[in-house]
């Protein structure tokens, strides 16, 4: 069902954490069951750079239960996840502030694969998303061909956010660094994410296998940058999305909820909570007022990567997209 290339590289070891341990290519070796979507996505579908201990959860999460009342949040790491998770269990609740701030974000939107990702961590999240009291809200970092098959038949509400990937590797950057305990070099990281080495890469495969699903009703895709600039706009799609009606100024508290500042300093939503779970496991390089909601900008590679590698990193968007309509926000 599935097959692994162990990454071992003097390159892709440089960019190896130890909360992870060794990494894989994991392909799915079956594709016809996927969606075929619009058409628009060329060659196989994206496979995922995850770590050895995944290969002991891939089979579970492949035949893992499905229900039609799950909402998915899909996207790849540091492409607005947290964002969208709060923005969407709100709506999709009635704007329960209060029951949103008694319960933590990670435990009303339990991220899947959490488990496979952490050897060293005590829980079974698989386990627990089995667990949860439907209707469930389930997080999932993982691409179209290794998120259970049961998603493409019986399907449930899907929410994919993309995001452009010079803000997301600038992001996932200090994200790797200080969640993670990476201690590489800036520069190795960097050109290892154009080499598709680092955890979850690679990331635009990632996206056009969702974005040739746009249009299936079961399905929502937005960008990180349109929730920047329109959040109107994007709660009222939402809304509809999930047959949810609500006045303007009912929104107009929501989208000030999600604003950044607030989000920020929402310990029930901002993760704070992961980022004492990670310092627990002593495997982190957080400070104590490191802030898993960083900055939240658009366009801040600008400020943090060098013109030549944004030149890089454009070539490779470039390359990856070619032959596709597809276009990340600028």
């Amino acid at each position: 069902m599935f097959t692994y290339k162990p990454l071992t590289s003097e390159q892709a070891k440089s960019v190896q954490v130890a909360v992870n341990g060794p990494l894989v290519e994991v392909h799915l070796t079956d594709t016809s069951n996927l969606p075929k979507g619009d058409g628009s996505r060329k060659g196989p579908p994206a496979y995922c750079v995850l770590n050895e201990n995944y290969k002991a959860f891939a089979e579970r999460i492949h035949n893992f239960t499905v229900y039609e009342d799950d909402l998915w949040i899909v996207t790849a790491p540091k492409c607005g996840t947290t964002w969208t998770q709060e923005m969407v269990w709100l709506l999709d609740n009635d704007l329960d502030y209060r029951k949103a701030s008694e319960t933590n974000l990670i435990h009303r939107s339990i991220f899947l694969e959490f488990c496979t990702l952490v050897p060293g961590f005590d829980k079974d999240t698989v386990s627990l998303v089995e667990q949860m009291k439907r209707p469930r809200h389930i997080k999932s970092h993982l691409p179209m061909a290794l998120l259970p098959k049961q998603l493409w038949t019986v399907r449930p509400r899907i929410v994919y956010c993309a995001r452009n990937p010079k803000d997301m590797v600038t992001s996932f950057y200090h994200h790797y660094r200080h969640i993670q305990g990476y201690m590489g070099t800036r520069e190795a990281f960097l050109d290892a994410i154009l080499k598709d080495l680092v955890m979850f890469q690679p990331q635009i495969p990632h996206t056009l296998d969702f974005w040739s699903l746009r249009d299936e009703p079961n399905v929502l895709f937005i960008h990180f940058e349109e929730m920047k600039r329109n959040m109107p706009e994007v709660l009222k799609r939402a809304s509809q999305f999930l047959g949810k009606s609500y006045t303007t100024e009912q929104l107009k508290h929501l989208e000030k909820h999600l604003s950044f500042d607030v989000m920020s300093k929402n310990d029930s939503a901002n993760n704070s909570l992961l980022v004492d779970m990670m310092k627990s496991l002593s495997v982190t390089n957080a400070h104590d007022n490191f802030r898993f909601m960083r900055k939240g900008q658009v366009g801040s590679h600008r400020q943090e990567l060098s013109p030549e590698y944004i030149e890089q990193l454009n070539a490779y968007i470039e390359h990856n997209l070619k032959g596709t309509n597809f276009k990340f926000f600028e």
